[in-house]
């Protein structure tokens, strides 16, 4: 493999590495395709930089060192945002006189103006996704956060901190059976590489929100398989599957199932690439019924605001 597809294989074993798969075939859209016991999948791999000029920044060896030395940029667009400068540095403890360096000063993004970059990057992905799917069962995104826009944040903010409004609505309208998020988070003394599946976490929280939104404004209102799948449609989710008995019941949403029991017990199903049982049901907007109504929509977006969801939903790298 040349050096772009080590790369990328790299980034698949960060999320992949002892998972139950047969093969890895490197291909183009997607970049893999994945043979399971049941069929054959595609893993699509993408990276997220502030900027193109960030990514030239970081993968071009010695690029730093030419602007630095010798003013030599690679691209036009590079020269504004990679401008040297001339820098004080000022000793804190006094062990010598300051003095002057030059460098490159960039201003990091505000939060939400790294989320909606991120936003966008899926929203690009998708685009393509029909490329993608031809042949294969499903096909699942891998984006390997090369900016770490979240480091120093506690693991259990991050779904309060990322989960923005414009990151949701095109979370809910990706193709991509699940959308793996590989980043550095943590308290500075205690950050690790982990990756998330924003769907799975996105169900998760969002299961929760509708739970508390009954029990404060519903309460006689029985919370089943059928009516959660029918939340998460008006919400804007797309293939969303059911079922239950008399004993529990669960809803699906991308990889991921929510189990919950008549004691209340609740349980994550990862389904890992492998396909729904022949038991699910399937929802559609057109089975959604008039229970979420305008009154349900102020509920929803006063709880919406007001609540906090917190919980460190990640997974260890892979190495």
């Amino acid at each position: 493999m040349d050096m772009k597809k080590n790369k990328e294989r790299t980034i698949f074993d960060f999320v992949y590495t002892g998972r139950l798969i047969d093969s890895v075939t490197p291909t183009e859209e997607p970049d893999f395709k994945v043979k399971k016991a049941d069929g054959e999948f595609g893993v699509e791999i993408t990276e997220f930089y502030f900027s193109h000029s960030q990514a030239r920044l970081k993968n071009i060896p010695a690029y730093f060192n030419e602007i630095l030395d010798k003013k030599k940029y690679r691209h036009k667009d590079d020269v504004v945002p990679l401008e040297v400068k001339e820098f004080t540095v000022m000793p804190g403890d006094n062990r010598g006189p300051s003095f002057k360096v030059e460098g490159i000063i960039q201003e990091r993004p505000k939060i939400d103006e790294y989320v909606n970059k991120i936003a966008e990057l899926i929203e690009h992905k998708n685009k393509r996704f029909k490329n993608y799917v031809t042949g294969l069962s499903h096909v699942n995104l891998i984006i390997l956060d090369d900016e770490h826009g979240l480091l120093g944040a506690p693991i259990d903010k991050f779904h309060h901190l990322f989960f923005q409004p414009q990151l949701e609505k095109v979370l809910m309208n990706a193709d991509f059976r699940e959308i793996f998020f590989v980043t550095r988070i943590g308290e500075f003394n205690s950050s690790k590489n982990v990756y998330i599946p924003l769907k799975m976490l996105f169900l998760v929280a969002e299961i929760f929100l509708f739970n508390f939104i009954l029990d404060k404004e519903y309460p006689d209102k029985q919370m089943t398989s059928q009516l959660c799948a029918e939340y998460l449609t008006w919400r804007g989710a797309k293939n969303v599957y059911f079922k239950g008995n008399s004993d529990e019941f669960e809803v699906a949403y991308g990889n991921t199932g929510v189990v919950i029991s008549n004691s209340n017990r609740v349980n994550i199903n990862d389904y890992s690439d492998f396909a729904l049982s022949a038991d699910f049901n399937s929802m559609t907007i057109s089975g959604v019924s008039s229970f979420f109504d305008g009154a349900f929509l102020r509920f929803f977006e006063k709880y919406k605001y007001d609540c906090v969801f917190s919980m460190e939903l990640c997974f260890d790298v892979n190495r």
